[in-house]
């Protein structure tokens, strides 16, 4: 039942308030619903959920959702979408019909004061006679036909007329493609071959060959193409927009990782690839720890884990996100529990991967490492740099990551200056600048590390010394 006061859906109200949230945040709560929900199979399609949409279903007579919407409903506050304050719009119109159609007192001309009851037709009486055999059911059976008929299926109306040719036209329509020859199958490629080469190229260099392929991808949409081929081109776009996103990031343009991530997740929903949206939200997560944004990290981590395909390199990946986010806020018990989820991954994993899209052992450790630094187990982190360290510097060459290896021996310079041993943490961090791939990320943790260590042995010549020499790499 509707229960409306000046114009409000009181029963749809109620329940938002009672929860203490405003109406943005009920929105982005039906639909990180939403997305569980289509995670784990319970709507075959995604439901997207709108602040205007929502302000009208807390209105009076609020129009019935749709019914993916309702199911959504439904989950979230645990009630029949009856009892939110909706009726079917066969109640809503007759509700209108009552008003308009109830009996009025009317003044006859004429006749001052003289008051004559004129009765109202019967409601939804019918205008013309019901045909012999058809009383009873109010739908026209010939001239539903005849409407939903219309002349686009006039090739096949009499059946004595139809060939095969007429049908096999469907399917050549259904089939047909103007793409040139194996384009689809070299973007897939090119994928595979940027996210293998990620980390032994730098960053400026392999910008302009990923925005050329993304453009490309951009192109081949132009072209007549079939259904199943459209997905293809947009799961392939949005992988690349990962990796350009990717690119952003160790460039320091966070700006253009919001706005890439943004499009791979679209991308991903185009092409029904929810793992496409998954590594979307890995790199947002990333950018977002890095740019001293925990609550955004876990956000992304979060919203990703809802999408990321069960078990799969995302799926992992963003398990690890997730628990060195709660790390960075500084949530310990929360941080403990992901990670033990991330760890009984480890047990099944390689110890390295290879590839921008890859998941392994090492990379764990060196997330631990970080995540201790942040909790204040310096202890800990030192044991888990150290040993993240050890690996990388073992790597095989194909399987080498720059990156991850300077980040791990910053952040064991961070546990020596925690616990006392400036000279140490300098010695190991003058390492970490060996490389040439001197990105972002690095240079973020090398600022915290100036910091600390002024903050701690600012009378000491050799750390302002030191400082200055990172504030140089860093600039």
């Amino acid at each position: 039942m509707v229960v409306a006061n000046e114009g409000v859906n009181v029963s749809l109200r109620r329940l938002r308030t009672g929860r203490k949230r405003t109406q943005e945040e009920i929105v982005g709560d039906l639909q990180a619903c939403a997305d569980r929900m289509y995670a784990e199979g319970e709507i075959a399609r995604r439901a997207t959920f709108s602040l205007r949409q929502y302000r009208k279903w807390e209105k009076a007579n609020p129009p019935m959702p749709h019914p993916l919407s309702q199911r959504v409903l439904e989950m979230f506050f645990q009630r029949p979408v009856a009892e939110l304050g909706f009726l079917p719009p066969a109640a809503i119109d007759t509700e209108k019909v009552h008003a308009s159609q109830s009996v009025k007192a009317r003044t006859l001309p004429g006749t001052p004061g003289t008051a004559v009851e004129i009765p109202s037709p019967i409601p939804f009486a019918p205008s013309v006679a019901a045909a012999p055999g058809e009383a009873g059911d109010p739908t026209n059976r010939r001239s539903a036909l005849t409407i939903l008929g219309g002349t686009a299926l006039s090739p096949m109306t009499a059946p004595e007329s139809v060939s095969a040719d007429t049908v096999r036209h469907y399917t050549r329509q259904a089939t047909h493609t103007e793409l040139p020859a194996g384009e689809i199958e070299s973007l897939e490629l090119a994928v595979h071959q940027l996210a293998a080469a990620y980390q032994a190229h730098a960053p400026l260099e392999l910008w302009p060959v990923v925005a050329a392929n993304r453009h490309r991808a951009f192109g081949l949409r132009e072209h007549r193409h079939t259904l199943r081929e459209g997905r293809d081109i947009a799961h392939h776009a949005g992988m690349l927009s990962v990796i350009m996103a990717w690119i952003a990031h160790d460039m320091g343009r966070r700006d253009l990782v919001a706005a890439l991530c943004d499009d791979a997740w679209h991308q991903g929903e185009q092409a029904q690839s929810l793992e496409v949206c998954a590594w979307a939200e890995d790199v947002r997560a990333s950018d977002a720890l890095y740019d001293n944004r925990p609550l955004d990290a876990l956000t992304a981590a979060t919203r990703g884990l809802a999408v990321a395909p069960r078990n799969s390199n995302a799926h992992i990946r963003l398990s690890a996100q997730l628990a060195r986010a709660h790390a960075r806020i500084g949530n310990g018990e929360a941080y403990t529990e992901a990670a033990t989820v991330v760890h009984r991954y480890g047990e099944h994993i390689a110890l390295h991967g290879a590839g921008l899209f890859s998941v392994d052992l090492v990379r764990v450790l060196s997330y631990d490492a970080s995540s201790y630094i942040w909790l204040g187990d310096h202890a800990r982190a030192q044991v888990a740099a150290v040993q993240a360290i050890e690996h990388y510097e073992a790597t095989p060459s194909p399987h080498r990551a720059p990156t991850r290896l300077a980040i791990a021996q910053l952040d064991l310079a961070l546990a020596h200056t925690a616990q006392d041993e400036p000279d140490a943490a300098i010695a190991v961090a003058r390492r970490a600048f060996d490389g040439d791939r001197l990105v972002q990320s690095v240079r973020d943790r090398a600022t915290q590390l100036r910091r600390s260590l002024l903050h701690r042995y600012s009378t000491l010549a050799e750390v302002r010394s030191f400082g200055e020499e990172l504030r140089t790499l860093t600039s």
